[in-house]
C-alpha cells in the first residue's frame, strides 16, 4: 500500500487560528475599513455604529492574530492591516459567488474512488454496491 505523508499540522492550526479571528462580523467590517486605510478606534466607531469598547475588544483579538497591528498617534491609537494581501485575499473570496457541487457527479466520483480502493485491497463487492 503506498505511504501517506501526514501535513503538516501547525500549519493548519496557524491557518485555523487566523481564520477564527476573522470570523466574526464586527471583524469583517473592522478589516474591510482598514483595507482602505489605517484608522483609529474612533474612526472606526463612527462608521461602523458599534461601540469602542465592542471595537476594542475585536482589534485585540485581531491585533493578537497578526492580522492587525497598531501605531500610537498622540492620544489615539490607530490600526491597520499588518497582512493586507491575506485580508483582501479572503474578503474578495467571501464575496465571490461559488456554485455549489453537482451531488451526482460527486457520488459518482466517490463510488468510483472507494471501488478502485476496495479493488486495491482485494475486497469483492456486489456489482450493484460499486
Amino acid at each position: 500500500m503506498a505511504s501517506y505523508n501526514k501535513p503538516d499540522q501547525t500549519l493548519f492550526d496557524m491557518n485555523a487560528e487566523i481564520l477564527r479571528a476573522m470570523a466574526h462580523p464586527v471583524r469583517l467590517m473592522i478589516m474591510d475599513e482598514l483595507l482602505r486605510n489605517p484608522k483609529c478606534v474612533t474612526a472606526i466607531h463612527e462608521i461602523l455604529d458599534v461601540s469602542q469598547p465592542n471595537i476594542s475588544q475585536h482589534l485585540t483579538i485581531l491585533r493578537n492574530s497578526g492580522i492587525v497591528a497598531s501605531d500610537r498617534d498622540g492620544s489615539y491609537r490607530c490600526y491597520y492591516l499588518r497582512r493586507p494581501g491575506l485580508v483582501k485575499a479572503v474578503m474578495e473570496t467571501l464575496s465571490k459567488k461559488w456554485p455549489e457541487a453537482d451531488i451526482e457527479n460527486v457520488r459518482g466520483n466517490f463510488k468510483r474512488a472507494l471501488s478502485i480502493r476496495l479493488d486495491k485491497q482485494g475486497v469483492v463487492t456486489p456489482k450493484g454496491d460499486s
